[in-house]
């Protein structure tokens, strides 16, 4: 029996002892509000920090956080389960079952390798809190590329047949060490690129020189320079180069 419940059968026993001396009405009151509070015992899941902010980091980079949590309530908290809003935040949390009173974690860890610039995921904590059955946690944060590409991708619009077109991007180094690249190539042979250099100290920039010299007929273009780069998401930047060929 719950404590509230043992409280519960004290107090009816008082009354019941002392009903010539408290107006039946007293007693009605007393007994419907002991009644309610029986009826509504339940748990409550409580977060002490519902969101975290992790501020800034490299792509690649991996945001560990925990979350703490209380069971608030006069009933047992049971948390069904939890997840994530993608796949990029893996969670765990330490117990399911939690008595009131009892504490708990859930450990969260967000890997930032595909994204850039702003980002915000959603956890999800699923359990028998009657007033909020779908609890939800907020990890946000900005995602800073270690190597800046502009433009990040080439398109030449309209270009006729074997006529060559050019084109610059350029690398900047956002890191916080010196990079050294490997040579740039094309995965079209019509999709020629040079490098101004091979490696760049933090803050420096690199130029590639792009020219399309596009075959007869080809229709629409599509390729892609890649730069080997130690130091950034699978060691590689991938610079989408895009044309329409009229003949």
């Amino acid at each position: 029996m719950t404590i509230l419940g043992t409280n519960y059968l004290r107090i009816q026993n008082f009354i019941w002892r002392n009903s010539m001396r408290i107006p039946v009405c007293l007693v009605t009151i007393m007994l419907v509000l002991l009644s309610y509070s029986i009826i509504f015992a339940a748990p409550i899941l409580q977060v002490k920090n519902q969101n975290y902010d992790f501020g800034e980091v490299f792509q690649g980079e991996k945001v560990p956080h925990t979350f703490e949590f209380v069971n608030e309530g006069d009933e047992t908290l049971h948390i069904d389960r939890v997840r994530s809003s993608c796949g990029c935040t893996a969670v765990l949390v330490s117990e399911k079952t939690i008595q009131p009173g009892g504490k708990g974690e859930l450990k969260a860890n967000f890997d930032s390798t595909r994204f850039r610039g702003a980002v915000s995921k959603t956890i999800y904590i699923y359990s028998n809190d009657p007033v909020n059955p779908t609890m939800q946690l907020h990890v946000r944060g900005k995602v800073l590329e270690v190597v800046a590409v502009q433009p990040a991708q080439i398109n030449f619009g309209t270009v006729p047949a074997k006529r060559p077109v050019k084109s610059t991007v350029v690398l900047r180094n956002q890191g916080e060490k010196p990079l050294t690249l490997g040579k740039a190539k094309s995965t079209a042979a019509e999709l020629t690129v040079k490098m101004s250099e091979t490696s760049f100290d933090q803050g420096d920039e690199v130029t590639l020189e792009l020219q399309l010299i596009p075959k007869p007929g080809q229709g629409r273009f599509s390729g892609y320079v890649l730069v080997p780069v130690d130091g950034v998401p699978k060691n590689e930047l991938r610079i989408p180069v895009y044309a329409t060929i009229t003949n």
